[in-house]
């Protein structure tokens, strides 16, 4: 998260990535695989057009207290 939040200061764009073979990725890049794990793939770069906006839910809105 502070490498996104680092790019993001100096007008980059960042977009986390999972889902994808690790042992593909392994390989593509010649890493070693007893000393590696590879856990996600950051691409950075400036942005072609503004992304869509998005909201967050307030937390009222999502939860409640259960009483026992």
């Amino acid at each position: 998260m502070q490498l996104m939040l680092v790019a993001r200061a100096h007008g980059y764009d960042t977009n986390p990535m999972a889902g994808f073979d690790r042992d593909q990725v392994v390989s593509a890049f010649g890493l070693d695989n007893h000393r590696y794990v590879p856990v996600m793939i950051l691409s950075i770069g400036k942005a072609k057009e503004e992304g869509h906006e998005s909201v967050r839910l307030h937390s009222d809105k999502i939860t409640f207290l259960a009483l026992m």
